[in-house]
């Protein structure tokens, strides 16, 4: 296409009344020109697709496509100015302003920071989401149509414009129907997951500086974040760009929005003075609680209200049935008013909080709790069958984090608190019990990207293992759950005791005899959770996992071979309101 090559002498180059200044950039489907409009008497920037329409029916049809996104109005999409054609090459030009493009931004350095990546990301799939709700894919995302502003937003040019050569044998351009454009913009999410990698990683994914090239090669070839790249990359950002180009179709992002929600809560929770991971969740904290009661339970604390000689345990005995008012109740005397009444290091046990509160301020404090299922029951965003499935996951969690809460606090040895274990071990499944009540729809996604897959190649019979949890909900949220839950624990004013004994021991390492109260606390809470999590595996795989279990703790925490299972038995019968033996008395120590 000579109208539109490089120029190689100093006199001015010419596509039509257009004086060419500079070759910005090209890809497999187009290029763009930094030219000078006469008519205008200011820079522009001219888009010519790579390729020359054989007919006049392929140039009309290239016409309608640019036009119709010519007409959206948003501000993440370049201006268009003109939609012409010059001795049968099509072009658009567009506004150039101040603006520089991104291919001009990165060579001229500095390397941009993950945050300034992450917020020109952003703007890019605001313009593509509101593009293709309109119909519109872009289909040739690259360095030089992506434009910089001075404060370092992005906003889009070249949306449809692109026009690569036919391929050997084709002699005509298919057809855009519905499913194309669909099919279209999943490829435009994609690109923009490898715009991502190239900005991060300051070099193009499988070696290939063109966007689309390197989309048609996932599937075959994996595209995954290094591990040495110029600016460290968070775990949760890489879980998100890596997601972004999975091989797998299914464990991509399928549309624009889903791939800017997941950025956008990076953002929340990453950049300074943005609120942290608590900023994805203050609002509906305060709007519609933190979690509902759990069910079943309100019928034995009304009637245990009611009575007015029962002990602090046979109140702790049903408040700890109840996840919800658990933290409720420690919420509330960890305020400023019970601050003098309570030690220096605030209220960390159910009995304290009790008698700190008494009768009248528990049932306060009982009524503040929404009752089930709480805001689950009210979705209007969920269909009849996921807010079925939304209830019956949240029911089935609030039962397994009671099961927790009971283990930990028989297993607790004398030198810690077994209400503080019990505590410890319900809160470290605080943030995905969040999760699930706040954001039902996303733990939709993020369910299925845990599921296994297809065998990774056609040699191999395996199934290839899905997302763990921290790594989908950070895919999907932009947050780690346990940096969620040691949010919240902060907010509510919990003891720092707590929260470092609400972050989970790391199941892949061993575990080491504790070293301090505050140790055998978290060891205890962990063990109780890896417990719990038996019951979520086949029959068949339970025993040999509660056996791992017995092992990996056995030492650390003085365990008999039986202990665990037993235990386990005894706290279902406790948590299911079955005939319980009694537990042996234990001395508590003081909050």
């Amino acid at each position: 296409m000579a109208a539109v090559s490089p120029p190689t002498t100093t006199a001015p180059r010419y596509f039509g009344r257009f004086e060419l200044r500079q070759m910005l950039g090209r890809s497999h489907a187009s290029g763009i020109w930094l030219a000078v409009d006469p008519r205008l008497q200011q820079e522009v920037l001219l888009c010519v697709p790579r390729a020359q329409p054989q007919k006049d029916k392929e140039l009309d049809a290239w016409t309608q496509e640019v036009l119709a996104g010519a007409r959206l109005k948003h501000p993440r999409l370049t201006e268009v100015l003109e939609v012409s054609a010059h001795e049968g090459w099509p072009f658009v030009s567009y506004v150039r302003g101040q603006s520089v493009s991104l291919y001009e931004r990165v060579s001229a350095g500095p390397q941009l920071t993950p945050l300034e990546v992450v917020v020109i990301l952003c703007d890019v799939l605001d313009g593509l989401a509101y593009a293709h709700e309109a119909g519109v894919a872009h289909q040739d995302i690259a360095l030089h149509n992506i434009l910089i502003d001075k404060s370092g937003h992005a906003a889009i040019a070249g949306l449809s414009c692109g026009l690569a050569p036919l391929a050997p044998g084709q002699h005509t351009r298919p057809h855009y129907g519905r499913q194309q454009i669909r099919q279209a913009a999943e490829r435009d999410v994609l690109m923009v997951g490898l715009l991502a990698y190239r900005l991060l990683v300051n070099s193009p994914a499988l070696d290939e500086p063109d966007l689309g090239s390197a989309a048609a090669r996932i599937g075959t070839e994996i595209v995954r974040l290094p591990w040495t790249t110029p600016h460290p990359v968070p775990e949760t950002l890489r879980a998100i760009v890596n997601r972004s180009t999975d091989r797998q179709h299914r464990q991509r992002y399928l549309n624009a929005r889903t791939l800017l929600s997941a950025l956008q809560g990076w953002i929340k929770t990453n950049a300074e003075d943005s609120g942290g991971p608590l900023a994805l969740l203050l609002d509906r904290l305060n709007s519609v609680g933190a979690l509902p009661g759990r069910p079943n339970t309100e019928r034995a604390l009304i009637g245990t209200l009611s009575q007015e000689t029962l002990r602090v345990d046979d109140f702790v005995d049903i408040i700890v049935k109840n996840p919800a008012l658990c933290w409720e109740m420690l919420r509330a005397v960890n305020v400023a008013s019970y601050q003098s009444q309570s030690a220096d290091d605030g209220v960390t046990t159910l009995s304290r909080a009790v008698m700190l509160l008494g009768q009248q301020g528990l049932r306060k404090v009982a009524g503040s709790v929404r009752p089930w299922p709480g805001a689950l029951g009210a979705q209007t965003s969920l269909s009849g069958e996921e807010g079925s499935q939304a209830i019956l996951d949240m029911g089935k969690e609030l039962r397994l984090t009671c099961l927790a809460g009971h283990i930990a606090r028989l297993m607790a040895p004398f030198s810690i608190s077994d209400e503080e274990a019990s505590m410890a071990a319900m809160s470290q499944r605080l943030g995905w019990l969040l999760v699930l009540y706040h954001f039902p729809e996303e733990c939709t996604q993020i369910k299925r990207l845990m599921l296994p897959g297809p065998p990774a190649d056609a040699e191999s019979t395996a199934p290839t293992p899905g997302m763990m949890i921290d790594a989908a909900a950070g895919a999907v949220l932009g947050v780690n759950l346990d940096d969620l839950t040691a949010a919240v624990l902060k907010h509510w004013g919990m003891h720092e005791r707590l929260i470092h004994a609400a972050r989970p021991l790391n199941r892949s390492t061993p575990v080491r005899t504790p070293a301090s109260p505050e140790d055998t606390l978290r060891s205890v809470a962990s063990l109780a959770n890896e417990i719990v999590h038996t019951l979520e595996l086949d029959a068949q795989k339970a025993a040999p996992v509660m056996h791992q279990v017995y092992l990996r703790y056995a030492r650390a925490l003085g365990l008999t071979a039986k202990e665990c299972s037993l235990t386990l038995e005894q706290a279902m019968r406790l948590v299911d309101g079955k005939a319980a033996t009694p537990a042996p008395p234990k001395a508590v120590s003081p909050a």
